[in-house]
């Protein structure tokens, strides 16, 4: 395969089962396109301009080697569809798992874990102001969680959103580790599970600059991804929900 092609085919391949069991006649996700597509819009509207402005900042950046060539507004278009194939594939295993899950288990733990999250993702922002990715990731993710969580103490629904929120993302997190260790390490099973050996991380299709973040990886990926990656997920998932709400 040309290696110029390898983040192209990290994309198509992460949305190719979803995309094409979107026909399925149980889930039959396709119907949901209407809200889905406005909803990754609205995550993309946040996403898109930090992508830019950290792109810039250097804090990091793309291994021309693994790209097609194709540059947008700063960024590689490969680095657009990224934002387009995960939140599909995110919003793809949420909805499903509300059709064959329609009664999922640890309800009253949906919110605790929401403000432990909030907790706990400030006290980064706090504690590394200096460390721009994480700082920023964290300071944004603790906002939202406050949001939701405030919205899910006084709506049912949001609440019902909140809960089904936590139980996507909790088995999601296997294939965002395994599409996120690609990008970050092709080789990424051969690192150390808590990997503390930054700079000996090799073929990064994205690299990171490791003073912006926490300096620990899951085997290539920065443990900062994991609150980047909760963001981007919940953001599409309750964008998903409200507008779902509105057109009916």
């Amino acid at each position: 395969m040309n290696p110029h092609y390898l983040y192209l085919t990290v994309d198509l391949a992460v949305l190719a089962v979803p995309l094409a069991f979107s026909f399925d006649k149980k889930v039959r996700f396709a119907r949901f396109w209407p809200a889905l597509f406005p909803a990754i819009a609205v995550m993309m509207a946040l996403f898109i301009p930090w992508d830019i402005a950290f792109t810039e900042s250097s804090i990091w950046g793309f291994n021309e080697a693994y790209l097609s060539g194709f540059w947008i507004a700063g960024i590689p278009l490969e680095e657009w569809l990224f934002f387009i194939c995960i939140p599909y594939a995110c919003v793809f295993t949420y909805e499903s798992l509300k059709h064959y899950v329609p009664r999922p288990p640890l309800q009253p733990l949906a919110l605790p874990l929401t403000l432990l999250l909030a907790v706990s993702v400030a006290s980064l922002a706090l504690a590394y102001p200096e460390r721009q990715y994480i700082a920023t990731t964290s300071a944004l993710t603790a906002a939202f969680c406050v949001a939701l969580a405030l919205g899910a103490a006084v709506k049912p629904a949001v609440r019902t959103w909140n809960h089904r929120l936590w139980i996507a993302y909790l088995p999601l997190l296997v294939p965002f580790i395994a599409s996120n260790g690609v990008l970050t390490g092709l080789d990424f099973w051969q690192y150390d599970v808590f990997n503390q050996d930054v700079q000996g991380i090799a073929d990064q299709i994205v690299w990171y600059n490791n003073d912006h973040n926490l300096r620990a990886r899951i085997f290539s990926m920065p443990v900062d991804d994991l609150i980047y990656g909760f963001l981007m997920i919940a953001m599409t998932i309750i964008s998903y929900e409200i507008i779902a709400k509105k057109i009916g």
